[in-house]
């Protein structure tokens, strides 16, 4: 099981209901990811706001434009798409509460 997948799927079945609007599950995820990313920066480099201008700031724009052009290009494939839906949809209740806590921790 991939959880990159899962959370598209969970994503993708919360924010694309009627099918037609992948972009939004893509901009969701890529900013859930980014959050995590900027914030795990954030700590690990001890960032404020002064010392945040110029070189960090340049960084994080760099990781979010890369973070976003990789969803872009990973989901905006159709099959892959379909193939991601057709594997989680059938799953259990239980199975769907125990592996979306799993995803979320």
């Amino acid at each position: 099981m991939n959880p990159y997948y899962y959370l598209f799927y969970k994503l993708n079945h919360f924010l694309n209901r009627k099918g037609d609007n992948e972009w939004g599950v893509i901009y969701g995820i890529t900013i859930l990811f980014g959050l995590n990313i900027v914030y795990v920066y954030i700590k690990l480099l001890h960032i404020t706001q002064e010392n945040y201008q110029g070189f960090y700031e340049i960084i994080i724009g760099i990781v979010s434009v890369s973070l976003f052009a990789t969803n872009a290009i990973l989901f905006q494939n159709n099959n892959r798409v379909i193939k991601i839906t057709n594997r989680y949809k059938g799953e259990s209740k239980s199975s769907s509460k125990i592996v979306s806590f799993l995803v979320i921790l």
